[in-house]
């Protein structure tokens, strides 16, 4: 092997400094998840991390940027299952697809990443630099969401296709949601069934 291989091979591998601050995200997101923002401490991070405290700010940051990363990291995940969903749906994916994929339990889902998300959603006051990339992440998976329906439906009015994405989205986001509830299995059914109603009464009127 060359030299110039090895290299690039090196070059490839996460440096042991991403590979911790990830190990670290990826416990400031499960705490946000459980405690909220406000109660996921240092503390909390640290030793769900399994890291010393100090350790915390020499990979992220004062607390400002520990949020900052936090966002980013948030975000990243969630446009990562968005682009999953986008490529399973193309070119030909119908409403069925799309809610099916929503909802199937065997569909890999990380529930963490929509509670973190809904926690940062309830601190946009405090933090108010939190606002457009949140907004943009979803109004991307609402895009998605809308080109599907679109398909179906060509001859339905922007503002229709609009609202029904709003509502097969807000299914999804509300199941997420509940998941510290360990709900019902029939809750998750009840909530298919009303997107699948949603994307049946755009195509019943176009």
């Amino acid at each position: 092997m060359s030299t110039m291989t090895i290299n690039e091979s090196a070059m490839s591998r996460p440096s042991l400094k991403d590979q911790r601050s990830e190990q670290i995200l990826d416990a400031y997101l499960t705490c946000v998840a459980r405690f909220g923002l406000e109660g996921a401490t240092q503390e909390r991070i640290a030793a769900e991390a399994g890291v010393k405290r100090p350790i915390l700010r020499h990979y992220l940051g004062n607390k400002d940027q520990m949020t900052g990363a936090l966002i980013g990291y948030v975000v990243d995940r969630f446009a990562e299952a968005t682009h999953a969903l986008q490529d399973a749906l193309e070119p030909t994916g119908t409403p069925t697809d799309l809610i099916d994929l929503l909802f199937d339990k065997s569909t890999p889902n990380d529930p963490r990443v929509m509670l973190a998300y809904q926690s940062l959603v309830t601190s946009v006051a405090d933090h108010p630099e939190m606002r457009h990339p949140l907004v943009e992440s979803l109004e991307h998976f609402l895009g998605i969401i809308e080109v599907v329906l679109r398909r179906a439906a060509p001859n339905a009015s922007a503002t229709r296709v609009r609202v029904v994405s709003q509502g097969i989205a807000a299914t999804y986001v509300n199941l997420d949601s509940l998941t510290p509830l360990s709900p019902p299995d029939a809750w998750c059914q009840e909530l298919k069934q009303a997107a699948m109603i949603l994307a049946a009464s755009l195509e019943a009127n176009t």
